[in-house]
Order: C-alpha cells, then sequence, then structure tokens
C-alpha cells in the first residue's frame, strides 16, 4: 500500500496545496470586461477602414498626361480599378479617345488600341491595356504583359 499525500493545509482545497480555490465574489468582475471588448472592436473597425483605400473616381487628365512617360514614370496601372467603372462594352471608339486620349498603338485593321501602363509593380515586364472594337464599338478590355 502506498503512502497517501499529507491533507492540504487549512484554508486550501483541491489535489493542488498551493493553489487556492477561488471563493465567490473574488476574482475580476465580469462587468469589467466589457469595456475593454468595446475598446479592442473599435480599434479594430478603425484600423480595417484605414486599411480599406477608397477608389477615386477615374481621372481622364491625369491618365492622358502619362502619354509618352518612360515605362519606369508611368501611373496608369494605378488607375485601372477606377477606369474599370467608366469603361463598359458599347462605347464608341470616340467616347473611349476622348475618355483616355489617343492611344500609344492603334491597328484599324484588327480594332485594337493600346495604352501604356508602364512597369509593372513586381517586376520588369511592362504592362499595357487593350481594347478591342467591333463594328466601332468597345466589345472588350483587359490588361496584358510583354
Amino acid at each position: 500500500m502506498e503512502p497517501s499525500a499529507p491533507p492540504p493545509p487549512a484554508g486550501r482545497k483541491g489535489p493542488h496545496p498551493d493553489r487556492t480555490s477561488p471563493r465567490p465574489g473574488s476574482g475580476p468582475s465580469p462587468g469589467l470586461h466589457k469595456p475593454a471588448c468595446a475598446l479592442l472592436l473599435a480599434l479594430t473597425f478603425s484600423l480595417s477602414a484605414c486599411a480599406m483605400e477608397q477608389q477615386p473616381q477615374f481621372d481622364s487628365d491625369a491618365w492622358k498626361s502619362q502619354r509618352g512617360a518612360a515605362a519606369s514614370d508611368n501611373r496608369r496601372g494605378g488607375m485601372l480599378p477606377a477606369l474599370d467603372k467608366v469603361l463598359h462594352a458599347g462605347m464608341t471608339r470616340d467616347e473611349v479617345v476622348k475618355l483616355l486620349g489617343e492611344p500609344e498603338h492603334s491597328d484599324a485593321q484588327t480594332g485594337v488600341d493600346q495604352y501604356e501602363l508602364g512597369i509593372a509593380g513586381y517586376g520588369v515586364d511592362e504592362e499595357y491595356y487593350e481594347l478591342r472594337y467591333r463594328d466601332g464599338k468597345l466589345e472588350s478590355h483587359r490588361m496584358g504583359r510583354r
């Protein structure tokens, strides 16, 4: 028969004599956690709102000002999200040219215009924006790399 452990000292309960059992009414009040949680939640929403950048409206003049810019200086690539909101299938080529200016490359036989976007953000490839027309109306548009 193995010897039993000595009984815990007076005022202590449980198998671990170095720990005391919580007494009713002792310890932090559950009500104190609510303000801390509310503050943490408010801080989280504030930071996430800062991280979500508002997409500015498309600036036609800023786009046009990049014509002829060196690939390393061209800033059109950052304008694509705003451009995609105003450019849509069915627009006439004249409407597109009024918005974007004359393209850097145009092929009337294939109905393709290209606008230079500069160097890709994470690489050395050059990016361009390609617009395809059918019967004088915008059929599709996409970004490409070369």
